[in-house]
């Protein structure tokens, strides 16, 4: 799991935002799974994920809300219309005005900073971390960085597996 979370980290420092974005909104899927005894993760077990994990950082944007927004990146590459009660949802950029507007709706468009949201992901997933009881088999067939190959289908060659 380090890998993924470093890996955000290092789209946000590289202005990788739009990755970085679409990485964080599937750490909820990516959690369920590794807790679910089958080890997979549905639109159900991703919004309870939410629900107990973000929900009070993001009370503006319900678990079916941050589901939608997760479909519509991942399927459709759109961030609106993304949600059940939001036309449009928006991601501020670092900007040379130091301007930063996060969890404020704008008419009917809800406006996150894309870093601070991502870094919120990455937050409540390092947590849940700290004390998930997560099955070793779910753990072992988490995509991760191998940097020797992985046996018996490579040997001595990084690869992502």
């Amino acid at each position: 799991m380090d890998s993924i979370l470093a890996e955000i980290e290092r789209s946000l420092g590289a202005g990788l935002f739009y990755s970085a974005i679409l990485l964080s909104l599937t750490l909820p899927d990516i959690c369920a799974a590794l807790e679910s005894p089958d080890g997979k993760s549905d639109g159900d077990r991703y919004m309870r994920w939410y629900d107990a994990h973000l929900a009070r950082t993001y009370p503006q944007l319900t678990s079916i809300d941050c589901w939608s927004l997760r479909c519509g990146v991942a399927h459709q590459g759109r961030f609106g219309p993304a949600t059940k009660q939001y036309s449009r949802v928006i991601f501020g950029l670092p900007n040379n005005q130091g301007i930063t507007i996060h969890r404020t709706t704008v008419h009917d468009a809800l406006y996150l900073d894309a870093v601070h949201f991502c870094r919120d992901f990455l937050a409540a997933v390092r947590t849940w971390l700290a004390n998930a009881k997560v099955p070793d088999a779910n753990m072992e067939r988490l995509v991760r960085w191998r940097p020797t190959g992985l046996a018996p289908y490579s040997f001595g060659i990084p690869v992502i597996a």
